[in-house]
């Protein structure tokens, strides 16, 4: 069964419910929302993901450490919950996530809603949904802008980017 998600104008308000194959085609019309994770330690790294190579879209790009659809009658929150443990294997609570930001993605019609999360275990705990993610790994701060800017990550939108260079530095100061 497809995937079906809320909809929305561009300035978030809420139209009802389409299918992902909607979303997804060119020029929708509406938006829909997806939950991006930032994931960081107390040694202040990030972790990224590198896209498995049968994804659609950006197959074997470094990613943030976990994004995805919330699904229709979703929470943002309780989108980004699932799609940690789908991807990731993470076991959080809603409270563990802290909202930073929201941004509109015109290019794919998307409200993204950017969540915080803070995870201290040991990488083996980590258990990758292969047909998502075919690699994790923690990097530092300097390096994560270096890597964001690179040809080798999700080409997110420049204003975005700055965005959560912005956020992430108010953060880990």
């Amino acid at each position: 069964m497809e995937e079906i998600f809320d909809i929305y104008t561009r300035e978030g308000k809420y139209l009802g419910t389409k299918e992902k194959s909607i979303c997804h085609g060119p020029n929708p019309g509406f938006y829909h929302k997806p939950a991006l994770i930032l994931i960081i330690n107390d040694n202040k790294e990030l972790l990224v993901q590198k896209r498995a190579a049968c994804k659609k879209n950006h197959p074997i790009k470094w990613d943030i450490g976990c994004a995805g659809h919330i699904d229709a009658g979703e929470t943002p929150v309780e989108g980004a919950v699932r799609e940690t443990y789908e991807e990731l294997g993470i076991h959080a609570n809603e409270e563990d996530y802290e909202f930073i930001c929201e941004f509109v993605f015109d290019s794919t019609w998307e409200i993204g809603e950017t969540f915080l999360l803070r995870y201290n275990k040991k990488m083996g705990n980590i258990k990758l949904k292969e047909d998502e993610v075919s690699e994790v790994k923690w990097i530092t701060f300097d390096k994560f802008k270096e890597l964001l800017y690179s040809d080798d990550f999700v080409p997110f939108e420049l204003e975005y980017r700055k965005l959560i260079i912005d956020k992430l530095g108010e953060i880990l100061k």
